[in-house]
C-alpha cells in the first residue's frame, strides 16, 4: 500500500509552495486572464492542445437515476446531460467532472450537510477542540431563539437568528471565551468530519468503529464513483481569504481514490505530482466551480494539492440566498421563511466535500 511509504508530516516541494503563494496573491482579473488556469466553463481553448483528454463519459440517464434516488423528491429531477470526464496528461488519474451536480442536487446536498449533519453530535468540527458544542432539539423546551418555528422540525443551527445570544461555552474559560452561534456560522466554522473522525493531532483515524457515514451521501458518491466505499469525509467551509495549505492525504489504509465536490464560490485548486524518472514536479492549476467534482485516483491518489484562493462574489446567483430557499425534501419546512434571517449566507462561502475510503 503506497500510503504506508509516505510521511504525512513531509514538507511539500518548494516549487509547489511558490506556486501556492503566487496564486494566493493573484487578483481576480489576473486569474481570469491566466491561460495556465484550467477553467472548464470556457470552451474557447482546445482541450487537446491544453494537455487534456476525455477519458470517460457519465451518461445522462444513468446520472439522472442516481440523482433521483438522492433527492427523493415527488418530482423527478430535470433531464440531465452527459458529463465528460477529463484528465491531464501530466497528472494521470486526476479526473475532473465539470458541472457534475445540477442545481437542485447541490441545494439538497448543501442542506443535508449544513442543516442535518452539522447539527448531529456524531460529526465533529474544529470548534469541538475548545468549546462544548450544544445541540438543541426543536421539540425541547429550550431557549426560544434556538427552536424552529413550528416546534416539530429537526433543529438546525440556522434556526438561531443572526442576533441570537445562544452560545457554546468554552472548555477552558481561562483561555477561550464562549462562542455565539452567529460567530460559529459566519466565520469560526472551518470544517466538519463525517463518518470516520480524523485525528488532526495524530494524523490518523481511530482504530475503534466510526460513526455511520450518511447513507444518502454514500449512495450518491458510490453511484457516480463505484470504486469508492465512502467511510469518511471532511467538509471544508471557506470564506474568501481562507486557504488550504499544500498537503497529501496519506492517512487512509487504502489506495482507493478520493472524491472532492465543490459548492458555492469558485476555488483555485492546485495539484502536483513528482515525475518518477526525473523527480521533476508536474502540476495543474484549475478553477473549480459549484457542482464540479474531482476524482484523485491511480497515480494521482497521493498528489500534493492545495486551495490557495477562494474568489469572492462568485457563488451562483441561484445558490447565493441559501439557506433562505424554497422548501426541499430534506428540510420539510412548513414555513417558507424559516431561514429568511440568514438569506445570503452562502453568497460568500465555498463548501468542499472531500470523501474517502479509510480501509480496504
Amino acid at each position: 500500500m503506497m500510503a504506508e511509504k509516505l510521511d504525512p508530516r513531509q514538507k511539500p516541494p518548494d516549487s509547489l509552495r511558490a506556486l501556492h503563494k503566487h496564486y494566493q496573491r493573484a487578483s481576480a482579473e489576473a486569474l481570469t486572464d491566466d491561460i495556465n488556469v484550467y477553467d472548464f466553463s470556457r470552451v474557447q481553448r482546445d482541450v487537446t492542445a491544453a494537455g487534456l483528454s476525455v477519458v470517460g463519459l457519465l451518461k445522462g440517464p444513468q446520472l439522472l437515476e442516481i440523482l433521483s434516488r438522492f433527492e427523493y423528491s415527488r418530482e423527478a429531477p430535470a433531464a440531465t446531460e452527459d458529463v465528460k470526464v477529463y484528465e491531464h496528461a501530466d497528472l494521470p488519474g486526476l479526473q475532473i467532472l465539470p458541472s457534475l451536480l445540477p442545481q437542485n442536487t447541490q441545494r439538497c446536498l448543501l442542506s443535508r450537510l449544513l442543516h442535518r449533519d452539522l447539527s448531529d453530535p456524531k460529526h465533529k468540527t474544529n470548534i469541538h477542540f475548545h468549546h462544548n458544542v450544544l445541540y438543541k432539539s426543536a421539540t425541547s423546551s429550550l431557549d426560544h431563539d434556538a427552536v424552529s418555528p413550528n416546534g416539530t422540525q429537526k433543529f438546525s443551527f440556522f434556526d438561531c437568528p443572526p442576533e441570537s445570544s445562544f452560545s457554546f461555552p468554552a472548555i477552558d474559560p481561562t483561555t477561550h471565551s464562549s462562542l455565539a452561534v452567529p460567530q460559529f456560522l459566519n466565520r469560526k466554522l472551518r470544517w466538519m468530519t463525517l463518518g470516520g473522525q480524523y485525528d488532526w493531532t495524530q494524523k490518523a483515524y481511530p482504530e475503534e468503529s466510526s460513526p455511520r457515514f450518511p447513507e444518502d451521501i454514500a449512495q450518491l458518491t458510490h453511484g457516480i464513483f463505484p470504486d469508492i466505499r465512502p467511510e469518511a469525509a471532511i467538509v471544508n467551509v471557506y470564506t474568501p481569504g481562507d486557504t488550504l495549505s499544500i498537503h497529501r492525504d496519506v492517512s487512509e489504509k487504502s489506495d482507493v481514490g478520493l472524491v472532492s465536490i465543490s459548492l458555492g464560490c469558485d476555488g483555485i485548486f492546485i495539484a502536483g505530482l513528482e515525475e518518477a524518472s526525473t523527480n521533476r514536479i508536474k502540476h495543474v492549476v484549475m478553477r473549480l466551480r459549484s457542482g464540479d467534482a474531482v476524482h484523485m485516483n491511480g497515480p494521482s491518489r497521493y498528489a500534493w494539492h492545495s486551495v490557495p484562493q477562494v474568489l469572492a462574489g462568485t457563488c451562483p446567483q441561484w445558490l447565493s440566498d441559501w439557506p433562505a430557499m424554497p422548501s426541499l425534501p430534506d428540510v420539510d419546512s412548513t414555513s417558507s421563511d424559516r431561514f429568511e434571517a440568514w438569506r445570503g449566507w452562502m453568497a460568500n462561502k465555498r463548501i468542499n466535500l472531500n470523501i474517502r475510503q479509510i480501509r480496504d
